[in-house]
């Protein structure tokens, strides 16, 4: 097991790609919690008109910061994927919270799972008790009730960089809000790519997500509509009437829209997603349409 060193003079073993914009953002990074590991860096990629400078908690030997004056999460998680150098990468956030015993998990699990191009962990929450399953498993037949958070993926660089990217049309900034890291991961696996869960906890994020924070507006079922029109070419409709129902306690709650409109948007996302044409071309980075 690998310890926690000030020198950081072993080689580079994994980047923490971050994603964050604007001055609160960077800001909020500066407040967390970035252990230092051997053999660990953090590489950030900070969208910023440059009217902000880095704060002193982040000038670290541990931390490389990259400016852009781009717009959109997946754009920035793009950025960061084009200009990683470790071996292993694992997705991150300006306000995920990491420990030391979190990142060496990370790390030992790739170095004992060599088959493995991608891996995908747990986080620990304040907020929600999302399930996970109780042991590993394949990302190709997971548990009914699973899904995977962008926090909790980690891939090997050689296995997609330069191959596979985040669709900008999906995420905070586009057309769709959220949802990258559903179409990400379909696109790994269905490019031969290996993957694999593990129940081991490797970082802490207490606030709610975007989806979670955009119940009642139209875009999360329509972008739903146009990633399981993605995810699920043949079955979606049928899908679409499931999730409804199961729409209807909460809706009863007042805390989602009736179950005609989340159809109704539901279908107007696979509609959009089909008149711009977000999957039709190999390179899924290019942008369609921003709204």
């Amino acid at each position: 097991m690998r310890e926690k060193m000030e020198d950081h003079n072993e080689p580079l073993f994994m980047e923490v790609l971050i994603s964050t914009y604007g001055e609160d953002g960077i800001r909020r990074l500066a407040s967390g919690k970035h252990p230092r590991v051997d053999g660990v860096r953090y590489l950030v990629s900070w969208q910023t008109d440059g009217g902000c400078p880095i704060p002193n908690e982040l000038q670290r030997t541990d931390f490389k910061i990259i400016k852009t004056d781009t717009k959109g999460l997946s754009i920035n998680r793009n950025n960061a994927i084009s200009h990683a150098e470790a071996p292993v990468l694992l997705i991150g956030d300006d306000d995920v919270e990491y420990s030391q015993e979190g990142l060496l998990n990370v790390v030992d699990s790739f170095e004992r799972n060599r088959d493995c191009d991608i891996i995908t962990f747990r986080y620990v929450s304040s907020y929600n008790e999302k399930f996970f399953p109780d042991a590993p498993c394949s990302l190709n037949t997971p548990p009914k009730g699973y899904f995977v958070s962008s926090i909790e993926i980690a891939f090997r660089k050689d296995s997609v960089k330069g191959k596979i990217w985040f669709n900008e049309n999906f995420g905070i900034g586009a057309m769709f809000p959220s949802g990258e890291e559903d179409i990400f991961l379909h696109d790994c696996l269905d490019r031969g790519l290996k993957g694999q869960f593990l129940p081991l906890t490797i970082a802490r994020h207490d606030d709610p997500t975007t989806s979670e924070r955009n119940l009642m507006l139209p875009s999360r079922p329509q972008t739903k509509g146009a990633v399981f029109m993605r995810l699920h070419p043949y079955s979606w409709p049928l899908r679409m009437i499931a999730h409804a129902l199961r729409e209807i306690p909460l809706w009863m709650k007042g805390i989602t829209p009736n179950p005609v409109s989340y159809c109704h948007n539901w279908i107007k996302g696979a509609a959009k997603a089909t008149k711009y044409k977000v999957f039709n071309t190999q390179d899924s980075r290019k942008r369609k349409c921003q709204e």
